[in-house]
């Protein structure tokens, strides 16, 4: 064995802007244990396997520790056979939520499993590793199991060799380690406790980050608001950092007045949350040991909404138990009303380890045996009916969470339900074979002028759409479809586009008004240029500045007037 061993941590992230947030503490406990020589490689699921083992392969090394998750399980151990066929005395330990409740190795080519949170197993591993012991049976079984040997939370996980290109990637933090509920779907439910980081090294670390360039943060804690001060203290901190965009899970029947009526003064789209609704049928979520107020969470919902400072991003399961398709229509309807910025559309996973196991022959479910373990069919939900829910969320993103058609998909709602804007859509796709094929943003402005005109005037859907691609996108010019008879541009508008070429300037048949943060559309008898500009503005909303051209407007009111 060499002086100084080789030891490295390795993952393979979903993309390039996520940072492995669990190598950095397994990272920073060796090295409090004394090995010196302990380093990281973050990869991504689109990078070679070869390119990944020669890079491994340069630093030589004597052991390699991988973090398993869900989305990287399969090239993981890919990735870990052809390095032990490459280096057959290297010694590989995995850890991570994705093995921690198997019976043994996932791998024959694995030597070591570390179940739960794992600095303390880790560095005990390699105290007996570099003194050439082996652990016993008891041991290793002992290593397997979740929330043993917990660690102390004390530690900062970034050193000063993480900052450098912080800017550009989503930044991970914790305060706590744990959650108090036990929603049978998340192997969460296994805490037995709620443990928390002191306030003030989490508040050094922020400070930190963000003087070496993040922007994005995003806290990992399962419940970020679950003690009311502590969490007002916390985001009164945050709201001092400007230009950085923070992302946190709540509970949100846990919010209260003191903590909206703080959230009323803080810039827009500097927060962003997360709340699990999982489903507005209290008798499901009870199934599942969700408990939940959800008069109280949908009030506060709609008053986070309406105050337009948090962006809310819900989330609903499908599949539940006893969750029917007339159900789910009734719970995505029921969220969907809320007007959440986003609404992800979650189908029910059957984790390793998570409790919900313990319902599949009770409710008839069937699911994939593999990664990500997704619902298939139930008792009271047919494979059918779960295919055309794939086709509705997928059409549901391009349409609702991407943003790009905010302002139409709002104004339809007003006149039909959601179910059946997002139905309607998803049976086009469908029909026409588009699930197949790639779809640019015209394509979809296309497909839903061509849905739309069943539910609004054809003139109000055309600006709509309009408003939307110079709105949202940075689109100095409309297609051809949505401009209709070309119109000459006046000279003020030539002029406009010389003096601000990077603005957007449309003509739009109706005036746009705008009550908070929606646009009221009214026809007009002349049309009339708007132009929007786009400065830099982080944050979570994305809002131009829209001004109707100089010198027009005088000419567009006198027409308007009765």
């Amino acid at each position: 064995m060499s002086p100084s061993p080789s030891i490295g941590l390795v993952t393979i992230n979903a993309k390039y802007v996520h940072v492995a947030l669990s190598l950095r503490y397994l990272r920073n406990a060796a090295r409090g244990a004394g090995f010196a020589n302990v380093w990281l490689r973050e990869f991504t699921l689109n990078t070679p396997l070869w390119k990944m083992a020669a890079e491994v392969s340069a630093q030589r090394p004597d052991v390699l520790g991988f973090s398993v998750y869900i989305w990287n399980r399969r090239e993981t151990l890919a990735l870990i056979e052809r390095l032990k066929k490459q280096h057959p005395a290297l010694t590989v330990v995995v850890g991570g939520p994705e093995v921690s409740f198997e019976s043994g190795p996932p791998s024959p080519y694995v030597d070591v499993v570390i179940g739960g949170e794992g600095e303390r197993k880790w560095t005990e591993f390699l105290a007996l590793w570099s003194s050439g012991r082996a652990p016993d049976a008891a041991t290793l079984a002992r290593w397997r199991t979740h929330g043993t040997d917990l660690p102390d939370l004390e530690q900062s996980p970034y050193l000063e060799e993480d900052l450098a290109g912080l800017q550009h990637r989503l930044v991970y933090l914790e305060t706590s380690r744990g959650c108090p509920f036990k929603c049978s779907f998340c192997l969460s439910a296994l805490d037995e406790q709620v443990r928390f980081f002191p306030d003030a090294r989490v508040k050094a670390d922020i400070a930190r980050l963000v003087a070496a360039g993040a922007r994005r943060v995003k806290f990992l804690d399962r419940t970020f608001n679950l003690r009311k001060a502590r969490v007002l203290d916390f985001f009164r901190y945050l709201a001092g950092f400007d230009g950085v965009q923070f992302h946190f899970e709540v509970v949100g029947d846990l919010l209260d007045d003191a903590l909206a009526d703080f959230l009323d003064t803080v810039p827009p789209g500097r927060f962003q949350f997360e709340i699990g609704v999982q489903s507005a049928d209290p008798a499901v979520n009870a199934r599942v040991e969700r408990r939940q107020s959800q008069a109280r969470l949908f009030a506060m919902i709609e008053r986070l909404v309406k105050a337009d400072r948090v962006h809310l991003h819900a989330d609903l399961i499908w599949g539940l138990p006893g969750e029917t398709l007339e159900r789910i229509r009734a719970s995505f309807e029921t969220v969907l009303a809320l007007r959440p910025h986003e609404l992800q559309l979650g189908f029910l996973k059957f984790l390793p380890g998570a409790p919900i196991r313990a319902l599949i022959a009770e409710h008839g479910y069937v699911f994939q045996d593999d990664p990500p373990y997704e619902l298939i069919a139930h008792r009271d939900l047919s494979a059918e009916q779960v295919l055309a829910l794939k086709d509705f969320e997928e059409v549901f993103d391009a349409y609702y969470n991407s943003g790009h058609f905010r302002f139409t998909v709002q104004r339809l709602q007003d006149t039909v339900s959601g179910w059946e804007i997002f139905s309607r859509l998803a049976e086009r796709f469908a029909a026409g074979s588009l699930r197949f094929q790639s779809h640019g943003l015209d394509r979809l402005a296309a497909l839903l002028l061509a849905c739309g005109r069943h539910w609004l005037p054809e003139a109000e859907l055309t600006d709509l759409l309009k408003l939307d691609y110079c709105y949202h996108h940075r689109a100095r010019r409309v297609p051809d479809f949505l401009r209709g008879e070309p119109a000459k541009e006046p000279p003020r508008v030539r002029q406009a586009r010389k003096s601000a070429p990077d603005a957007a300037i449309a003509l739009f048949h109706h005036e746009i008004r705008w009550e908070g943060a929606r646009p009221v559309l009214r026809p007009l008898p002349a049309p009339v240029w708007y132009a929007f500009g786009y400065p830099e503005q982080p944050g979570y909303f994305f809002r131009p500045e829209m001004s109707e051209v100089p010198g027009l407007e005088g000419a567009a009111r006198r027409k308007a007037a009765p």
